[in-house]
This record gives structure tokens, sequence and C-alpha cells, in this order.
């Protein structure tokens, strides 16, 4: 008999194209930073800095969708919020390169993502975005790196999505299995 050991809300974490306009409420989302707040970074430099906008400021949500890459704005822009993930890439301690910002940065957003399922929110991380026009909207430092941006709702219908989008939610991307991503001993040796 097979058991799934893993968590229910992590087998359930997908990223859906279609969402709703809804709003999200506010203590829902700070939740969602706060769960990000405590995820385990090196030196506790926590690097993680997040900015995000709502529906609610038309203007800047659209500045935040002209970051985008355009097949990702057909399908962010029904999200109630867009958040942008930054990494602080130097410790403050001692200014030196925080080679772990990126991976401990990843972990806020996982942290986040998880908090934002257990409220029946979904989150679209995506890469499809101009690093250069976020540092330059932002008059970033180069010690700042914009990692990802990502769409949050509530799911919806995808009634206005074009049909080619809509499909990719129709179907879950498959996952790799477990030997293809844990090894035991030595690398390539599968571990289950």
């Amino acid at each position: 008999m097979k058991t799934e050991l893993t968590l229910e809300i992590i087998r359930e974490r997908w990223s859906p194209y279609a969402f709703s306009k809804n709003n999200i409420e506010e203590f829902r989302l700070k939740a969602m930073f706060e769960a990000a707040g405590k995820a385990p970074s090196c030196f506790n430099e926590q690097p993680w800095m997040f900015v995000y906008t709502t529906r609610e400021d038309e203007s800047i949500f659209n500045s935040y969708l002209g970051f985008m890459e355009e097949s990702n704005q057909a399908w962010a822009k029904n999200a109630y919020a867009i958040i942008i993930a930054m990494a602080r890439t130097r410790f403050t301690h001692n200014g030196k390169v925080n080679r772990f910002a990126l991976y401990d940065t990843g972990m806020a957003v996982a942290n986040m993502s998880l908090q934002a399922l257990a409220f029946d929110i979904y989150v679209h991380q995506m890469g499809g975005f101009s690093v250069e026009k976020v540092r330059k909207y932002f008059n970033l430092s180069d010690d700042v790196e914009p990692l990802t941006m990502i769409a949050a709702g509530y799911l919806g219908s995808g009634e206005n999505l074009p049909p080619e989008i809509l499909r990719k939610d129709e179907v879950r991307r498959p996952r790799k299995y477990l030997n293809d991503i844990a090894f035991k001993d030595r690398l390539y040796n599968p571990a289950f």
C-alpha cells in the first residue's frame, strides 16, 4: 500500500493562470508576508524584500504589469496583487557578498506561497519580467537583486483568458519522480 507522506498543502500547491479580481483582505496579505519573514537565513540576515501593489491603485498596478513580458501580462492582469521579491546580496554586518541571499529569499517565497494557499489564495511566480525596468523604477542599488514577480489572488474561471493560456490550467504540469531528484551516497544513485 502506497502512503502519501507529503503535507496536503504542499501536494495541492500549483501555479494557476486564471485569477479572480476579488480583493484579498489586508490581514491575509500581512500573514503572507509574516510567513515569508519566518524563513531561515544565513546569519539571520533575512535578505528578502517584497514590494507589492494591488488593483486598488490602478496606476501603480499597471506600472507593475509594465515590467512583465506581454505573455505574462495577459493573465497576471486579473490577479488582485502583484508582488516583487528582491534580495539584498551583501551582508549588513560586514558588507561582504552573501552567496546565500537568493537561496534564503527563495525559502521566504516558499513560506509565503504556502501561507497564501492556507487562505485559498494562489500565487504564480514568474521570471518573465524586465529586471532593468524594476531597477530603474525603484532606483535600486547594485546590491539589491529583483528575483521574481508574483501574481496573487483567488482562483478565477479564466473566462477572459486566451484559449492557449486557459488550456495550461486544465492539465497540471507533471512533477519529476523522486528518484530523479534525490540520490543516496553518490550522484544519480536513486535514493528510493
